[in-house]
């Protein structure tokens, strides 16, 4: 489980009956242990794992639910860095992976395979190494991606506020919200500068 969006309809489905979230711990931000805090002051029974001990502990969950910064116009997710990793776990056990989102979430766009650097943001590595210690700074380089590209095979489902969808039906909503012309946004800003000139 990730995300806080996620964590708040378990507050809603408590009453249901007896089950236990196992959070992972979504590092280097620990978002994860953030949430487990909330989840666990609600009464819901909650353990905290490290992000590698997904695949070792996989096999005894029967759902893993995530949040998601963007989905992808083919149901890809442009997702926390590290969800690529439970996913792929995930699939490996054929454990459904389900994607909680509302709709503002759903982009026309694809990943492109011309720009792929555009598609994620290297953050600091700050969070993961002190500045303190600039003896090994000047001997390490240090990727901190922000986020992870999560292909549609991978999800299971995706719920939204409009209701749950397979990824396979992205398209149709995206055709009932965007505009045909919307589809390509880099072309589209390209052309209204070309004009304005």
């Amino acid at each position: 489980v990730s995300t806080q969006s996620t964590g708040k309809q378990w507050y809603q489905r408590r009453v249901r009956g007896d089950f236990e979230v196992i959070v992972c711990e979504s590092g280097p931000s620990l978002q994860g242990h953030r949430m487990a805090a909330e989840l666990s002051a609600g009464g819901i029974k909650t353990t905290v794992i490290a992000d590698s001990a997904a695949f070792a502990i996989i096999h005894a969950v029967n759902k893993v639910i995530i949040g998601t910064h963007t989905i992808m116009a083919d149901g890809a997710l442009r997702a926390a860095n590290g969800v690529h990793q439970l996913a792929m776990a995930a699939k490996y056990f054929s454990v459904p992976v389900i994607v909680c989102a509302a709709l503002y979430k759903l982009s026309p766009t694809h990943l492109c395979s011309y720009d792929p650097d555009a598609f994620n943001k290297v953050i600091g590595p700050e969070n993961m190494l002190s500045f303190s210690n600039a003896k090994l700074h000047s001997k390490v380089l240090i990727s901190n991606p922000d986020f992870d590209y999560v292909p549609s095979d991978l999800i299971e489902l995706f719920i939204t506020n409009t209701g749950g969808h397979a990824p396979s039906y992205l398209y149709r909503i995206i055709s009932e919200l965007y505009h045909p012309d919307d589809y390509d946004l880099d072309n589209m800003c390209v052309e209204t500068v070309d004009d304005e000139l």
